[in-house]
């Protein structure tokens, strides 16, 4: 993989000092865009969000041309006419950083379905509005709910009022109401702002005993577009592809 840092393209390695909290404690910032085979997309949301981020923990970022250097690694993965992930990351050493970016392929299925596990581990703080990359526990949430059969595992707070996905927001939708949790413990997902330009979303606390009274439930992320759950545990969903394809068109395009 050749990634770009520092005005350099380099291959597979990336240096960083181990001294800096980059290294030692995963201090910093990243966010995952989509390519779709022609351009990167909604590039300015996913910088409005880092930027926020970076200025909140008073990290000072390296000026680039991220367009520009999106397509250029892109071209140099061979990926131009490809579905690809783009990576932006953003290690903080010595109160600054030099953005990292790097491109992969990535597999889109357009009629995807999820199902997903209630976490049994409840982790709540203020980084979670923040894509920082010390994520251990959301990888590990991931990562139990896959070994037991599921695509993705659901966070909740000490209340037992659902957050979000390890991997993507989650909105429910009951007759044609759409609804986000409501909570200071989330991220606020670039594909859900996409979202909100095209279909109503309200804000209610959804505890995981009642989601029962819901009729559909979706995840939405920058990959995936807006995905539809079948199962949260053992509560099944109908499925709705035609509402997900419509949103999943502009998050994708």
């Amino acid at each position: 993989m050749i990634y770009f840092r520092n005005g350099e393209f380099i291959e597979d390695e990336v240096r960083l000092d181990l001294a800096q909290p980059a290294f030692r404690t995963g201090y910093g910032f990243f966010e995952t865009l989509c390519w779709n085979g022609s351009k990167i997309c909604h590039l300015d949301l996913h910088l409005e969000r880092a930027r926020k981020s970076l200025a909140e923990f008073g990290i000072a970022e390296e000026p680039l041309d991220y367009e520009v250097v999106i397509s250029e690694v892109v071209a140099a993965n061979g990926l131009d006419n490809a579905f690809a992930r783009v990576n932006i990351f953003y290690p903080a050493e010595q109160g600054r950083t030099q953005p990292i970016i790097c491109a992969v392929p990535f597999e889109y299925i357009p009629d995807r379905t999820w199902s997903l596990k209630p976490c049994p581990q409840i982790f709540v703080t203020p980084l979670m509005v923040h894509k920082s990359t010390n994520r251990m526990d959301y990888v590990n949430a991931w990562q139990d709910a896959q070994a037991d059969g599921f695509d993705d595992a659901l966070l909740r707070d000490f209340a037992g009022n659902v957050l979000e996905s390890s991997f993507a927001s989650l909105l429910f939708r009951k007759g044609d109401t759409y609804f986000e949790p409501r909570t200071e413990y989330k991220l606020q997902g670039t594909a859900q702002k996409v979202a909100e330009r095209y279909i109503e979303i309200e804000a209610a606390e959804i505890h995981l005993a009642h989601i029962g009274q819901f009729d559909h439930v979706y995840a939405l992320n920058s990959l995936g577009g807006m995905i539809p759950v079948t199962a949260v545990g053992e509560v099944e969903f109908e499925v709705d592809f035609v509402n997900a394809a419509m949103v999943s068109q502009f998050v994708l395009g």
